[in-house]
């Protein structure tokens, strides 16, 4: 505990390459686990559960944007903290945690009037309870990142959703329908609680400094108002298309996107969890947070850009190998996310930077612009249904190419680097997609079942994209090579 008041900046690459490679297993993990588990669910259980549970998330995640209202953020960036300001975000992250629990469980009388479907009000009856919890998993989270303890947050996260699946499996295959996800879930957030307070040793005292709250009042404003708005960018079109078209529509609509949110969720998001403490580390070093943002940049967009091309590409083939042939109608939709993923993830190197350089109102001003288009995207594209809001969405993701400028212009870097970062993989990443499309005339005739289709796609675009990255430059070889050299000298 004592040595998370002071974040050190010595020996920072040996600790971000070891926090980089447990993150990154652990994202191996949890994608095939969420891969496989999402594959079984949709043989139990059918699109409208999906859909279901998809409208009471508009309103839980709503709720959960107050949770901790970017004081554990504010904790992370500040080189040294204090006891005292611990013990006080704890106390003000449960109180809202109460609070919070409350407000959903009221807001479940509303549901029928809201979604027009009164079993959405039932779960969100229950689906209130986690937030009772989510105020001890704030100061454990903190004090792991802020010690870069990565290996102790990946078991933690293994375990919760290993758990998850099974109860989730478990109570579908009893004949729990749509409960069996609320009951995942609420497994899930109980298993967090009590591993984190296990192996974080923070007790709480009977203490609170108003002083403290108010005067990082504007910054966690900022956080919140960040939050906000990507609560809306995630869920102003579930809410439209559930009301509108109805759960069973939803339901393709949201399987579709949470397979390819796994892109950003899986590989993109646990990198910003490593590189938000270091670059706040390496504030008063410019020259080396920019090598560690061009370094840990290449290789995030080579890794997640041919993964969302390829979603995309092997879609046809994707749909009814995992989720069964009565999901086809999702084919078209989970083709246009696979393409909007990869931007999206490709760039999430942006947030830590602003979040570290403490520019969270900039970040703030961007992301009210991006909501705007994401929501005239949906209104004037809902009406022909959602293949064609998947595709608007497509279009308002390049947006995120403008912060990303300016994220990057922080620490001294300009449009030439963005190529840099972006533009080989993205090349090559095409002629992986180009190889797919034109392989599969003649691999119909070749291979009857899908799932045979899929593996040879897998493996003819993992190939075409390599060599094609690796003729274009082969700085991607060195970068890597020298992760691997650094992670076995370590080892």
């Amino acid at each position: 505990m004592r040595r998370a008041l002071v974040l050190r900046a010595d020996d920072l690459g040996r600790r971000v390459i070891n926090g980089a490679t447990f993150q990154f297993l652990g994202i191996m993990l949890r994608t095939v686990i969420t891969i496989g588990s999402t594959a079984i669910l949709a043989r139990l259980l059918t699109p409208a559960d999906f859909g279901y549970i998809a409208m009471a998330t508009v309103v839980t995640e709503l709720a959960a944007l107050f949770s901790n209202f970017g004081f554990n953020n504010l904790l992370i960036q500040r080189r040294v903290i204090s006891r005292l300001q611990m013990d006080t975000v704890f106390w003000a992250g449960t109180a809202l945690g109460v609070l919070l629990a409350a407000a959903v469980f009221v807001m479940s009388f509303f549901a029928d009037w809201l979604f027009d479907d009164a079993l959405v009000g039932d779960l969100l009856k229950v689906l209130c309870l986690p937030f009772l919890m989510i105020g001890l998993t704030i100061i454990p989270g903190v004090v792991l990142a802020r010690l870069m303890h990565f290996r102790t947050d990946f078991w933690i996260q293994i375990t919760t959703i290993v758990t998850r699946t099974l109860v989730a499996i478990g109570f579908a295959w009893i004949g729990f329908g749509v409960w069996s996800l609320v009951a995942g879930a609420l497994t899930s957030t109980l298993v967090q609680v009590v591993l984190g307070c296990a192996v974080v040793p923070y007790r709480p005292r009977l203490r609170f400094h108003l002083p403290y709250i108010m005067s990082t009042w504007r910054t966690s404003s900022s956080y919140f108002g960040g939050g906000l708005l990507f609560y809306a960018n995630m869920n102003v079109d579930l809410m439209l298309i559930g009301r509108q078209l109805g759960a069973v529509s939803l339901g393709y609509y949201q399987t579709a996107r949470s397979l390819t949110d796994e892109i950003r969720a899986r590989i993109a998001m646990p990198l910003q969890h490593v590189l938000f403490p270091a670059f706040a580390a390496v504030q008063a070093d410019p020259e080396r947070g920019r090598e560690m943002l061009m370094r840990s940049g290449r290789m995030l967009a080579a890794i997640v850009i041919p993964i969302g091309f390829g979603v995309s590409a092997t879609a046809p083939e994707l749909v009814p190998t995992l989720y069964g042939p009565q999901w086809s109608a999702m084919i078209p939709v989970m083709s246009m996310f696979g393409l909007s993923a990869a931007l999206k993830a490709s760039m999430a190197i942006a947030t830590p930077l602003f979040n570290a350089h403490n520019r969270v109102g900039l970040a703030l001003k961007y992301n009210v612009v991006s909501s705007l288009l994401v929501v005239a995207a949906i209104w004037l594209t809902l009406p022909y249904g959602i293949e064609a809001v998947a595709q608007g969405l497509v279009l308002v993701s390049f947006y995120s190419l403008i912060p990303f400028r300016t994220a990057l212009g922080l620490i001294g870097l300009g449009f030439r680097h963005i190529w840099q970062i972006l533009g080989l993989p993205t090349l090559a990443a095409v002629v992986l997609w180009a190889s797919v499309y034109l392989a599969r005339p003649f691999s119909t005739e070749w291979i009857s079942m899908a799932g045979g289709r899929l593996a040879l796609y897998v493996v003819l675009g993992g190939c075409v994209y390599l060599l094609t990255l690796h003729l274009l430059s082969r700085q991607y070889l060195r970068d890597f090579s020298d992760l691997a050299r650094r992670f076995l000298h370590r080892s």
